[in-house]
């Protein structure tokens, strides 16, 4: 990866992150120190096989508690269930074409209750990750784009 693009995709992770980091421990600054950089990757090979310039954040303010669950995921996995999806999607000309007109950017954030919405351009992917996939994201998508 070029590391132009990768600190791209790494500066659009940086207005979510910069509030919640400084108020949280050092473990969990390490976390997203450590989550960055597959952040970068899935954000990369989403947008080369969709043909998109997407963004694609963590709202980390909402993973807090992620780390006393007994999962213990990183943030990123959650992540990875909306780019799984979304290249998924992308695999026929009509899904590439719709995503490339109707999602600019990608927020995913840690909730209770999964759910998954578009907003303008934004999709938004909220999901406590116990038992969900990238299927449910691939259903939402194939029925809402």
């Amino acid at each position: 990866m070029k590391k132009a693009a990768l600190f791209s995709i790494v500066l659009s992770c940086v207005p979510l992150l910069t509030g919640f980091a400084f108020a949280q421990s050092l473990k969990q600054k390490d976390l997203i120190a450590r989550d960055l950089p597959k952040v970068a990757e899935l954000a990369t090979k989403t947008n080369q096989v969709c043909g998109t310039k997407i963004s694609f954040k963590l709202d980390y303010a909402t993973y807090g508690d992620v780390l006393k669950d007994v999962n213990n995921q990183s943030p990123w996995a959650y992540l990875a269930n909306a780019t799984d999806a979304l290249q998924k999607v992308c695999s026929t000309d009509a899904g590439k074409k719709a995503v490339q007109t109707k999602i600019k950017s990608v927020i995913v954030s840690h909730a209770a209750n999964e759910s998954e919405s578009l907003t303008g351009t934004v999709f938004r992917y909220a999901v406590p990750y116990s038992g969900h996939s990238p299927a449910t994201v691939v259903d939402w998508l194939q029925n809402h784009l």
